[in-house]
């Protein structure tokens, strides 16, 4: 498994706590709406633009905003769900890119993930947002392609 800039939970707690562990107020100008079934969020202009797009072009970040959503804050679903079993979970190849220039995932926070968790390979991206596929996407294809060649 290849987990880029992502929360990536462990197989000793709530398949939630990486998740619950970012205050919501990092969300900045999002809407999280747990009143309604089933649960959604809204990430908000402001914190798309200066969270995960930072580094992306005014283009892309445009369309994004164009093809924005209310989606699904699947949160409430996940706490009733056992943690992820060692057996299964814990026994794939998992692989971390860290984006080094992401704000709403901060590459300490990434490392704490990391530090938690057997991973075979650690590869960062040094100019990359959390949109790593709009804002080095070169590089991203061939991370991902080595990780393909070394994995498989």
């Amino acid at each position: 498994a290849v987990f880029l800039t992502a929360f990536m939970p462990d197989c000793d707690g709530p398949r939630t706590r990486v998740i619950e562990e970012v205050p919501v107020s990092d969300w900045m100008d999002s809407v999280v709406d747990e009143e309604h079934a089933p649960p959604s969020v809204f990430l908000g202009p402001e914190f798309v633009r200066r969270k995960l797009y930072q580094l992306t072009s005014e283009e892309d970040y445009t369309l994004c905003q164009s093809l924005a959503r209310v989606s699904s804050y699947y949160v409430a679903d996940q706490q009733q769900r056992p943690p992820f079993s060692a057996a299964r979970y814990g026994a794939v190849t998992k692989v971390y890119v860290i984006a080094k220039q992401d704000l709403a995932m901060v590459e300490e926070y990434q490392r704490q993930m990391i530090a938690g968790i057997p991973v075979a390979e650690v590869r960062e991206m040094a100019d990359a947002d959390h949109m790593a596929m709009l804002s080095a996407p070169e590089e991203l294809a061939g991370h991902l392609a080595d990780i393909a060649n070394n994995y498989t």
